[in-house]
């Protein structure tokens, strides 16, 4: 269960767990894990080393995921290492890939997709409020065209700007005896 849970957190598959593993030998398997005493000589750990699959023991994969950086090497089998660091190797470029693309689109992902709360609308970002005060204290982050405000708006206040919701605890609170009342604030405008 240890070596499952460890290659599904790896984002690994497990092809087979017995034989025969014949279908599997030409499919890219990065490893093929041995038990312990499984003698060289096993039928299948000759395909497996003919194949240039590497044989490693289920304390390769554990410690892969769960120690990264541990060494590995005592946990490869058969004087395979070659061909488990040309596999490691190859798993490791394949997650940088991905994590590079994954910070390209997240860099992608802008906040241009700020939607209106009134009418769910994304676009017209250049008359877009967004709910909150310029040091962030206070607000949602909900965004509003002007003119779905209500009452709708002519133009972008130059204060902060506070949605319905947020205004309204606002309002509740009375200022204290003889203190002057203040406006909304400056605005935030999408750019």
């Amino acid at each position: 269960d240890t070596v499952k849970r460890a290659v599904r957190a790896g984002d690994g598959n497990i092809l087979a767990t017995a034989p025969p593993y014949t279908k599997f030998l030409n499919s890219g398997v990065d490893f093929a894990v041995i038990s312990a005493g499984m003698p060289s000589a096993d039928a299948w750990v000759q395909e497996f080393i003919r194949h240039d699959i590497p044989c490693v023991s289920a304390d390769y994969l554990v410690e892969y995921v769960c120690k990264p950086g541990y060494p590995l090497d005592t946990h490869v089998l058969f004087k395979t290492n070659r061909l488990a660091n040309k596999s490691l190797d190859k798993l490791l470029k394949n997650q940088q890939e991905v994590a590079t693309d994954n910070l390209e689109a997240s860099e992608d992902d802008d906040d241009d997709d700020l939607s209106c709360a009134a009418c769910g609308s994304t676009d017209r970002a250049e008359v877009m409020l967004i709910c909150g005060s310029e040091d962030g204290t206070v607000g949602c982050g909900a965004g509003m065209h002007i003119d779905c405000c209500d009452p709708p708006l002519d133009r972008v206040p130059d204060d902060d700007w506070l949605c319905p919701k947020c205004e309204a605890p606002k309002a509740k609170k009375k200022p204290p005896r003889g203190a002057a009342s203040k406006s909304r604030g400056s605005s935030k405008q999408r750019r």
